[in-house]
C-alpha cells in the first residue's frame, strides 16, 4: 500500500506571532500549538496547565438537574441502585467508578455487565429482569443506553426508573428515560462533546457532591479510574479530558485500590514508572480480554474489588484469560494472513474460517488490512450464524459498502471504518462477491493511499533539548492531540546505520556538511538500509529525549524512511 505524507495546513501567522511575544517560546512550539487551536497565552496556560479547576460546571449538561434529583430521591428513600455498564474498558471502570463512590455510605447498591455474545451491545432485557429479580427501583447505565428505546421502556413499565450516561451518537429520539446525559444530544449545550462514558458518569458525581455542598476531594481519588476509561476509549485528548487524564494520571501513580494494585502486579509494571500509554497498551487489552473471551463481570469485578486476596486472584485469572486471547490472536492472525495471500489480485479481502475466535476477529481484520492495504472483513461461525468485524483503510467508508450489501446480511453497525457484521451461512458466498465488487466500485481500480499525516516541516537545525521538553510538556497525547511529527528533507546519514536485533536500524543524521548531527533510530525499518546509504533521503519522525546515567540527548524516532526527490 502506498504511503502519501501530507503536512497539515499550517496555522495563521497572526497566531504564532501572538504566541511568540512570550519569552523563550520556540517558533516550532508556536506553530505546534497554533495548529492544535492553542491562539493565545491564555488558552496555552489552559493547555499546559490542565487543573481540576478547569472542569466544566456539571450541571450544563441536559438533564444534570433531573438526575442529581433523582439519585438524591434514591438515596433518601433507600432505593436499590443498580449501575449498568458496558463489557469495555470504559464501562467497567465507570462501574467500578460508581461501586467505590457509594460503597462507603450507600450500601444498598449493585452493578450489571452483560455477555458480549449473548446479550450484545447496550442495555439488554436481560439486565432489566435482573433489576426486576433483584428489587432495583433505579438503574443507571454506564457508557450504553441512548439507542434502548424498547429495553428502557420495560424498565419504566416494571417501576424502575432509568438515568442514561452515554457519549455515543443519539437517534433523532431519546429513549424515555427519567434522564438522559450525553453531551451528543442536539438539545445539550455542554462546552465539551468528547467525554468518555466513563467521564459522563463521572460529571453525574460531580454534580452530586456539588448540589449537596460535598467536600470533593475523595471523588478526585476515584480518578484513576476515569483516566482508565477515557484513555482507553476513543475519545479525543482535549479540553476535560487533559484533566481527567492529566489529575488521573497522579492517583493512578499512587491508587489504594486493591484492583488496580492487583493489576500492576500482574502486568509487572511499577506505578511510578507508568505513562498514559501504558494505559491503552497494557490495561486496556487486559481488562478488555474478559469481554472478549469470557465475560466482562470479572472485570469490572477486580476494578470494585476491596479484598486484597480476592482481587490478586481476579486478577491472575484475568491475567490466564489474556493469555488465551492473545494465543487466538496470534493463531487466528497467522491464518488470516495465510489466506489473503491466496487472494492478493482482489480490492478487498473477506476473510473465513469456523474454527476462528469471535472475540479476537476485530484484531485480525485491523491487522490484514494494514499489512495487505485494503478494506478486510474477517468472519467465523457463532451460534449457527456467520458473525465477525469489517476494518477499513484510511478515509475509506467501509459503512457505505455494508450499507449496499445489506440484503444479504441480518445484522451491521459501526462506524465509517469499523463495523460488526452478522448473516446466515448460505449468504456468505453471494456476501464476499458483493463485498469486493462494491468495494471494486468505489475504488474504480485505484490502490488504497494510506496518509501519513505531518505536523510541521523543519530543518533539524530548529531543534533542541528545549524544544523537545516542551513537547514533553503538551502531554497528555491521544486522539486528536497526538505526539508532534515533523518531516525533514534532503537528510544526510553519517555513514552505514547499524541494524539492531536484525530489525531497527540506528544512526546519525544531519542536513549537510558542517550541520549538527542527531542520533536516530528508526524501529523495524531495517528494510530501509539501502534508502539510507549513498544519498539523501526524507524522514518523518518524532523528537524525543534520550536520558542514560543523568545525561539528556536528542533522538529522533523516525517513523517513516523515502529517497529525496
Amino acid at each position: 500500500m502506498n504511503k502519501q505524507w501530507t503536512l497539515i495546513p499550517e496555522p495563521k501567522e497572526e497566531y504564532v506571532k501572538a504566541l511568540l511575544k512570550q519569552p523563550n517560546v520556540p517558533k516550532v512550539i508556536a506553530s505546534l500549538l497554533a495548529q492544535r487551536g492553542v491562539h493565545t497565552i491564555y488558552s496555552a496556560r489552559d493547555y499546559f496547565r490542565p487543573t481540576l479547576e478547569k472542569l466544566h460546571d456539571p450541571f450544563l449538561m441536559k438533564d444534570m438537574d433531573v438526575a442529581v434529583a433523582r439519585l438524591t430521591l434514591a438515596i433518601e428513600k433507600g432505593e436499590r441502585i443498580l449501575f449498568y455498564g458496558d463489557y469495555d474498558v470504559d464501562g467497567t471502570s465507570a462501574v467500578a467508578l460508581f461501586m467505590h463512590f457509594f460503597q462507603d455510605f450507600y450500601p444498598n447498591i449493585d452493578f450489571y455487565v452483560p455477555d458480549k455474545y449473548t446479550e450484545g451491545y447496550g442495555v439488554s432485557l436481560r439486565g432489566v429482569e435482573y433489576a426486576a429479580a433483584t428489587n432495583c427501583q433505579l438503574i443507571i447505565s454506564l457508557d450504553c443506553g441512548s439507542l434502548n428505546h424498547d429495553e428502557i421502556a420495560e424498565s419504566i413499565h416494571r417501576n424502575i426508573d432509568f438515568i442514561v450516561c452515554d457519549h455515543h451518537q443519539v437517534g433523532e429520539e431519546l429513549p424515555e428515560a427519567t434522564a438522559v446525559l450525553n453531551p451528543q444530544r442536539s438539545d445539550c449545550n455542554y462546552p465539551f462533546k468528547g467525554l468518555s462514558g466513563c467521564g459522563v458518569g463521572f460529571k453525574l458525581l460531580q454534580g452530586f457532591c456539588q448540589k449537596h455542598g460535598i467536600d470533593p476531594t475523595p471523588l478526585w481519588q476515584h480518578l484513576d479510574l476515569v483516566v482508565l476509561g477515557t484513555s482507553c476509549d476513543v475519545v479525543p485528548m482535549l479540553d476535560e479530558n487533559r484533566v481527567l487524564c492529566n489529575e488521573g494520571l497522579k492517583y493512578l501513580k499512587n491508587t489504594e485500590k486493591e484492583g488496580l494494585k492487583a493489576l500492576f502486579t500482574v502486568l509487572n509494571l511499577t506505578p511510578a514508572d507508568l505513562k498514559l500509554q501504558d494505559l491503552g497498551y497494557n490495561f486496556g487489552p487486559l481488562i478488555n480480554s474478559a469481554g472478549r473471551i469470557a465475560h466482562a463481570q470479572i472485570s469490572a469485578e477486580v476494578l470494585s474489588s476491596k479484598d486484597p486476596k480476592e482481587a490478586l486472584e481476579q486478577a491472575k485469572e484475568l491475567g490466564r484469560i489474556n493469555d488465551l486471547r492473545k494465543k487466538y490472536d496470534t493463531q487466528n492472525t497467522k491464518e488470516a494472513m495465510e489466506m489473503a495471500e491466496t487472494e492478493q489480485n482482489k480490492s478487498a479481502l473477506v476473510l473465513y474460517s469456523e474454527n476462528w475466535h469471535k472475540g479476537v476477529l476485530g484484531i485480525v481484520a485491523s491487522r490484514c488490512a494494514e499489512k495487505y492495504g485494503k478494506p478486510t472483513v474477517a468472519l467465523t461461525l457463532s451460534r449457527d450464524e456467520v458473525t465477525g468485524s469489517a476494518r477499513g483503510i484510511g478515509d475509506f467508508d467501509i459503512h457505505t459498502v455494508l450499507t449496499s450489501c445489506q440484503d444479504l446480511l441480518t445484522k451491521f453497525g459501526g462506524h465509517t471504518s469499523a463495523a460488526g457484521v452478522s448473516l446466515k451461512e448460505e449468504n456468505l458466498s453471494a456476501f464476499k462477491q458483493k463485498f469486493v465488487a462494491e468495494v471494486d466500485k468505489l475504488t474504480n481500480g485505484k490502490e488504497f493511499v494510506s496518509e501519513v499525516k505531518v505536523d510541521l516541516n523543519v530543518n533539524l537545525s530548529d531543534l533542541d533539548l528545549t524544544t523537545a521538553g516542551i513537547i514533553e510538556k503538551m502531554r497528555p497525547f491521544g486522539h486528536d492531540n497526538p505526539p508532534p511529527v515533523f518531516q525533514a528533507k534532503s537528510v544526510i546519514v553519517d555513514g552505514t546505520p547499524r541494524v539492531l536485533k536484525d530489525k531497527h536500524l540506528k544512526m546519525k543524521i544531519s542536513q549537510g556538511e558542517g550541520e549538527q548531527k542527531f542520533d536516530a533510530i528508526a524501529f523495524s525499518q531495517a528494510e530501509k538500509m539501502e534508502a539510507c546509504v549513498g544519498g539523501k533521503v526524507d524522514v518523518l519522525f518524532r523528537l524525543e529525549i534520550n536520558e542514560f546515567r543523568g545525561n539528556k540527548n536528542l533522538q529522533l524516532n523516525i517513523k517513516e524512511i523515502k529517497p529525496s526527490e
